[in-house]
């Protein structure tokens, strides 16, 4: 038996509406699609999407470029690392927009397409991790300005601290930076760039995680249920041990559950002995180290032995599982295994 990963179009749905709701008017919402939908299934999640009306599209690489084309036939795809140059063919067969992060891409770009295809521009305005920064697009503007471009882009570094000067900053500089170039579509904001205000918003922006769930917020839904199997149900004493080094010593006697996910499914190690797992609204502490396909809980609590249990519940959601985790959203979805059976509904 294997843990299920429960995905659910309607609340999917609800969040895009969401994003429709909170964007000035006139501003377009893409979607970014990344790491294969962020671990839920591009080809599962892309046309889905297109349903509500989203024409563009962001992933990382060429090839996930090409898993999002070859279902949806007519959007716009960008690839946010850049211009793969040496696999320029493939930009042209499958109609892909790369953005450029750099001279040496832009050069690139001019020599093998000219102008028979477009590209589109990133800037760097603080980040420093890809895109042009002040002093190198005022170096190269003659070049910069010579490209097809069709969007020009920023990433905020502080989105998710609403409070944070760094953003004002950040997007008064790419205002700065713009003037100097073609006035095309602009975008700085993901997920949490669009829910700083109209005024984050420009002529695009690009949510992903909080599409999916992947925001705590009163106006997104919950996309994903994890249900974990149980395997086994026994009985434990009071000084009784459990787990890889006996991490865990019972101090009463009690029932124990072992489910069929572990760190290979990516349950992380670091909810050992501190993490729970829920039936219905009732947690059930991880006791115990979780091993790579494995977990022992604490079921004493319970009024039946469940078939299985849950990973979130409506006030567990993935924002709070990653936040016990010492990491992100993010990191939690994309980390989600094969093994887990993807079911859709």
């Amino acid at each position: 038996m294997s843990p299920e990963l429960h995905i659910s179009f309607a609340n999917l749905q609800s969040n895009l509406q969401f994003f429709h709701k909170v964007i000035k008017k006139n501003t377009e919402l893409s979607a970014v699609v990344k790491s294969d939908a962020y671990g839920l299934g591009i080809t599962k999640i892309v046309p889905e999407i297109e349903k509500y009306g989203v024409r563009s599209f962001f992933t990382a690489t060429i090839f996930e470029a090409i898993k999002v084309r070859k279902c949806s036939l007519h959007s716009e795809i960008f690839t946010l690392n850049g211009f793969d140059f040496l696999k320029a063919e493939l930009y042209k067969e499958f109609n892909i927009t790369p953005i450029i992060n750099n001279k040496l891409e832009a050069e690139k770009f001019i020599k093998i397409f000219n102008h028979t295809h477009k590209a589109a521009i990133q800037l760097n305005t603080g980040m420093n991790r890809l895109g042009l920064n002040k002093q190198d697009l005022f170096d190269n503007l003659d070049l910069i300005k010579s490209l097809p471009l069709t969007l020009i882009l920023s990433h905020l570094a502080c989105a998710d601290d609403t409070s944070n000067e760094e953003n004002i900053l950040q997007k008064d500089l790419f205002i700065k930076l713009c003037k100097s170039l073609p006035n095309i579509r602009k975008s700085i904001s993901a997920s949490h760039g669009t829910l700083l205000g109209n005024e984050f918003h420009f002529d695009m922006v690009r949510p992903g995680i909080g599409l999916y769930g992947g925001i705590k917020n009163d106006g997104l839904k919950q996309v994903i249920q994890i249900k974990v199997p149980v395997l086994q149900n026994f009985i434990i004493d009071k000084n009784m041990k459990i787990g890889y080094n006996f991490t865990f010593k019972a101090n009463n006697k009690m029932k124990v559950a072992t489910l069929a996910i572990g760190y290979a499914d990516g349950l992380p190690r670091i909810l050992s002995n501190r993490g729970k797992l829920f039936y219905e609204d009732v947690s059930c502490p991880i006791i115990g180290r979780i091993s790579m396909d494995l977990v022992t809980v604490d079921i004493s609590n319970l009024p039946e032995i469940p078939k299985y249990l849950n990973v979130f519940s409506p006030e567990y959601q993935v924002d709070d599982f990653a936040r016990d985790c010492e990491t992100i959203s993010h990191e939690v979805l994309v980390n989600l295994g094969e093994r887990i059976d993807r079911v859709y509904a």
